[in-house]
């Protein structure tokens, strides 16, 4: 009886040992190799990252959640401010200067996370396009209760279509290098003086910005905005012939410049530099400095802005100014100069390029009551902002931003005119085809607007206020008739 005991308890013990022997062994083993299916976070956010993914949150908070909203409110506090890495589409982009760093990200229908950027974020939101496929990181930081469910902030861009950020900033350097070296063989040959900035970085001339971004390149609409950030921001020194300055209190600061025909560069300078304008004339051949802004691509080829001009004609600008206080004493009226002095007005045309294109026409005497007027016939805006133009909407907003609460004078035919609760006293005027202009009266015109026929052909002015959509006509307010042309002597004129 001992004896069986015995042997029971020594398999007991042996049984024991082994088992304590597989642990230490299992215990030494890699951890690595456990962990093995988790996707943990690499990179430079120290935030608390969570392998949760989109799906898992969606199926907590969103519309299809079987849970109450108080739960989802606890909930929530286990995952606010907590990073995560998810891949989706880009479904849009924020339009303007105020939004550029506002993006939304498709994950199953329309817009489900919109990711917050931060300002030194900037290159990397312009590298993407609507319909690229991103991974990207951020905090999340907002619950929605809608089809947008998420914003993040502390965003950054990992991959866009299957390359690495890293990859694409190389690239796009390395094209922007490769450009700029095919367009500088031929310069070298005729100008063996190398141009160096003050920090000894070559100064690329405005011809050979212009080969890779002017309308004669080869290089796709979609390649030259990549290959612009590469040049963004940087500084360049050229010389060019003033062709135009801004005709009012409110654009003073716009000067365009040419360098092969009609306006190349329009420089913009800060309000600190009025007087630097003034000084300047048209067909003035000057020296400029500035930064490189916004990309036209066209005739009209970019922006510069930091603008400083440091030759006029043969004289340095501090010789120019030394000679201002005598010409004032000869009996010139600096203050008034903007107000009396003749310059001679552009007349802004569009060709096959969606830049403008300026036009010489006759000197124009520049007065404060015109200050807000634009010589800009209807056909030629139309050029610009109609449904032929093929430019995006919201570079056409852009471009609008530019035109809007200015004047015009034009001539059209009245198609129709009325009085309701609502619109308010209104006429429409056909320029083209149908109601191309919808022009809004004040109360007191009643009379003048109701006296009109339709066909009557009418010279008018009125201030832009929005530009026209695929089917909505221009909208102009503070409309006034000058001149009427009934519809009988228009026909009889026709003839």
């Amino acid at each position: 009886m001992m004896n069986r005991k015995n042997r029971i308890l020594l398999l007991t013990g042996i049984l024991s040992s082994i088992l304590f022997i597989s642990t230490i062994i299992f215990a030494r083993e890699d951890s690595s190799s456990l962990l093995k299916d988790f996707n943990f976070p690499m990179g430079e956010t120290t935030g608390e990252f969570v392998t949760v993914s989109f799906d898992d949150l969606f199926n907590i908070f969103g519309n299809y959640s079987a849970l109450t909203d108080s739960q989802k409110k606890d909930s929530w506090h286990e995952y606010r401010g907590k990073h995560v890495r998810w891949e989706g589409i880009v479904n849009y982009k924020g339009l303007s200067k105020d939004d550029w760093n506002r993006v939304g990200v498709r994950h199953n229908v329309e817009t489900n996370v919109e990711l917050i950027f931060d300002e030194d974020k900037k290159d990397i939101v312009k590298m993407m396009r609507k319909g690229d496929r991103i991974t990207y990181t951020g905090r999340l930081s907002l619950l929605f209760d809608r089809t947008l469910l998420f914003r993040l902030d502390d965003v950054n861009i990992e991959i866009i279509n299957d390359k690495t950020v890293d990859i694409l900033k190389s690239k796009l350097e390395e094209d922007a290098t490769l450009s700029l070296q095919s367009v500088q063989v031929s310069e070298t040959a005729t100008n063996p003086e190398s141009k160096e900035s003050s920090e000894g970085e070559n100064i690329l001339p405005f011809e050979g910005l212009d080969k890779i971004f002017g309308k004669s390149s080869d290089i796709s609409e979609s390649r030259k905005e990549e290959l612009w950030n590469y040049y963004r921001g940087k500084y360049i020194k050229w010389q060019g012939i003033v062709n135009y300055k801004g005709l009012s209190r409110n654009d003073y600061n716009r000067v365009g410049i040419r360098h092969k025909a009609g306006t190349n560069v329009e420089l913009r300078f800060d309000e600190d530099r009025e007087d630097m304008v003034k000084m300047i004339k048209r067909e003035d051949n000057i020296t400029y400095t500035g930064k490189l802004a916004k990309l036209f691509g066209r005739n009209l080829l970019c922006s510069i802005e930091d603008v400083n001009i440091e030759t006029i004609g043969d004289k340095i600008i501090a010789e120019v100014d030394e000679t201002t206080p005598a010409i004032s004493d000869s009996g010139s009226n600096t203050d008034n100069a903007i107000v009396s002095e003749v310059i001679e007005e552009p007349d802004i045309t569009l060709a096959e390029s969606m830049a403008p294109k300026v036009i010489e026409k006759e000197d124009t005497e520049i007065t404060g009551a015109l200050d807000e007027f634009v010589k800009l016939p209807f056909e030629e805006l139309d050029e610009i902002f109609g449904r032929e133009n093929k430019m995006t909407e919201s570079q056409k907003d852009t471009l609008w931003e530019e035109h809007k609460n200015k004047y015009v004078r034009w001539t059209g035919e009245v198609m129709s005119r009325g009085k309701g609760r609502v619109s308010g006293l209104m006429m429409g005027i056909k320029h083209k085809k149908g109601t191309d202009v919808e022009l809004i009266f004040d109360n007191e015109k009643e009379d003048m607007v109701l006296s009109t026929e339709k066909g009557d052909k009418i010279t008018y002015t009125g201030k832009l206020v929005t530009r026209c959509g695929y089917i909505m006509p221009y909208k102009l307010v503070e409309g006034n008739i000058e001149s009427v042309v009934k519809a009988q002597m228009a026909a009889d004129q026709a003839r």
